[in-house]
C-alpha cells in the first residue's frame, strides 16, 4: 500500500466477479468523498445514461450505486452541499439490499453493503486521512497482488479481534490463522477466520494428518461441528502423506468440486474421522461431479509463513481466497495480517471491534474445556465402557477409568491408547495379553 503524493480518495469494490483478489481499487482524482458525488451530480444531470455515471472512475460498474444518479437526472436532486445532505439523499436513493445499516458514512469514509440477489457485495470509499487512522484495518483492502509478502520475525502477534480455535490443539509453539473468504448460498460476505493453536504453516500439513476434528460443542448437537468448517475438513483430506508443505493440498483443493457438495444437503459430519477415511469420503463425495472452475485461472502462492490459494470456482462468481499465516509472519507483516482478520470477520472493516483481551491461562483453560466438551459430546457416562488393560479400544470411544474417570479415546496404537480426560490427555495400556 504506497499513500499517494497528492490529496484523493480510495475506492475498493468487494466482488467475487473481480478477479482472482475478488475485489477492486481505484483512485479517484478528487479532494473529498463529497466532492467526488458533487461532481457526478452535475454530470448526471446531462447525461443521457445517468445509471453509468461514475463507472470511469470506478472501474466499471458498481451495483445499486447508478440509482442514485438516475435519480439526480429524473427527479432533479440537488447538490449535497454538506455529508449529511448527501447522507440523507444516499440513503433514499441508493440501492441497497445488505439489511439494518448498510449504508455507512462519516466525514472520511462511506462504506455500502448490498447484493445482486446471488451474493452479497460491498464497496468503500474512504480517503487518506481514513488510511493513516486504520492502516491495520484496511491494509488489505488495498492489497493489489494475491501474493502476499513474505514474512519471518519473533514476537507476539496479537489478533485483533477474537478468532475461534480449531480442536484439538497442538502443544507445540505459535498459532496458524486461515481466513476463509468462501460463500455457499449467496452468504459471500465477509467469510470467516479461525485458529490451529500450537502449530505454525511449516508444521501444518503434518498436523492436519495427525488430529482427529473436534466440535468446540457449543452448538448442544452432536451432529453439528462448530470448530471445523468444511473448507479446513477438505484441506485435511487432501493432505497427502508424502506432503511437507500445504501449498499441494491447496491445489488439490481448488479441483475438487466443493461448492455443489456444500449447497446439497448436510455436510456437517463429512471427513471428521480418521485422516484416511476422511480422504476417502471427500473422495466418494466427489463422484460424479465436476468443478466448474478453470484450473489456469487459479493461483497458489506459498512462503514459509504464509500461504495463499485464489481458487477459480466458476465462470459465473469467479474465484474464492483461502489465506493463511501464522503468528511469525503477523508480526513481520502486522497491519496486513490484522486486516485480513477484520476482512474475514466483518463487511465493515472500519467497525470491527477488538474483543477483551484474555490471559494465555484463561485461553488455555478454554480450549481444554472446550475439546473435553466437544469430544463427549451428548454422550453420558451410562454409555462408557469400563477401562482394563486387556480390553481393545477404539478412537473416539467413551470409556470409564476407576481413578481419572469419564474419558475418550483420542488415538490409538499398538499396546496403548491416548485418552483424553476432564483435566487432561494421558497415555494408557490396551489390549494386552491376560
Amino acid at each position: 500500500m504506497v499513500m499517494e503524493e497528492r490529496p484523493g480518495v480510495w475506492f475498493v469494490y468487494r466482488s467475487h466477479y473481480e478477479g482472482p483478489l475478488s475485489r477492486r481499487v481505484r483512485r479517484l482524482n478528487a479532494p473529498s468523498i463529497l466532492a467526488w458525488f458533487q461532481d457526478r451530480f452535475q454530470e448526471a444531470r446531462g447525461s443521457a445514461t445517468p445509471a453509468e455515471v461514475g463507472q470511469g472512475d470506478l472501474g466499471g460498474p458498481v451495483h445499486g450505486l447508478g440509482a442514485i444518479f438516475e435519480a439526480v437526472k429524473e427527479q432533479q436532486l440537488p447538490t449535497p452541499k454538506t455529508v449529511a445532505a448527501l447522507t440523507k439523499l444516499l440513503r433514499k436513493h441508493l440501492q441497497v439490499e445488505g439489511g439494518p445499516d448498510p449504508i455507512r458514512i462519516d466525514d472520511h469514509t462511506l462504506r455500502v453493503l448490498t447484493g445482486d440477489g446471488k451474493i452479497a457485495l460491498a464497496y468503500y470509499f474512504f480517503d487518506d486521512s481514513a488510511v493513516r487512522r486504520h492502516r491495520s484495518r484496511i491494509a488489505y483492502l488495498l492489497q493489489d497482488d494475491p501474493r502476499l509478502p513474505n514474512g519471518d520475525a519473533e514476537g507476539k502477534f496479537e489478533p485483533p479481534v477474537e478468532v475461534p480455535s480449531l480442536l484439538p490443539d497442538e502443544e507445540g509453539e505459535g498459532t496458524t490463522y486461515a481466513c476463509l473468504l468462501t460463500f455457499h448460498d449467496g452468504d459471500s460476505i465477509p467469510g470467516k477466520a479461525v485458529a490451529f493453536p500450537g502449530v505454525r504453516l511449516p508444521g501444518l500439513a503434518a498436523h492436519l494428518r495427525r488430529v482427529v476434528p473436534a466440535s468446540d460443542g457449543s452448538s448442544g448437537s452432536a451432529e453439528h461441528l462448530d470448530a471445523w468448517p468444511v473448507e479446513l475438513r477438505l484441506l485435511r483430506a487432501m493432505v497427502e502423506p508424502s506432503d511437507r508443505s500445504i501449498a499441494p493440498a491447496l491445489a488439490r483443493c481448488a479441483a475438487y468440486p466443493l461448492s455443489s457438495i456444500a449447497v446439497e444437503g448436510d455436510h456437517a459430519r463429512l471427513g471428521v474421522g480418521a485422516h484416511e477415511a476422511a480422504r476417502e469420503e471427500f473422495a466418494a463425495a466427489a463422484l460424479g461431479r465436476q468443478s466448474e472452475g478453470d484450473p489456469s485461472a487459479t493461483l497458489v502462492h506459498e512462503g514459509t509463513h504464509v500461504a495463499v490459494l485464489c481458487a477459480h470456482t466458476s465462470p459465473q462468481f469467479g474465484h474464492q481466497q483461502w489465506i493463511l499465516f501464522d503468528d511469525r509472519w503477523g508480526v513481520a507483516q502486522p497491519e496486513l495480517a490484522a486486516s485480513l482478520l477484520h476482512y474475514a470477520r466483518g463487511w465493515d472493516p472500519f467497525v470491527v471491534r477488538k474483543a477483551p483481551a484474555r490471559s494465555p491461562e484463561e485461553l488455555a483453560a478454554a480450549r481444554k474445556a472446550r475439546g473435553w466438551k466437544g469430544a463427549v459430546g451428548d454422550r453420558a457416562a451410562a454409555d462408557a465402557r469400563a477401562y482394563r488393560t486387556t480390553d481393545r479400544f477404539t478412537q473416539a470411544e467413551l470409556v470409564q477409568h476407576a481413578k481419572f474417570g469419564l474419558g475418550v479415546v483420542q488415538r490409538v496404537e499398538l499396546g496403548k491408547v491416548e485418552v483424553l480426560f476432564k483435566d487432561g490427555p494421558r497415555i494408557l495400556a490396551h489390549c494386552l495379553k491376560a
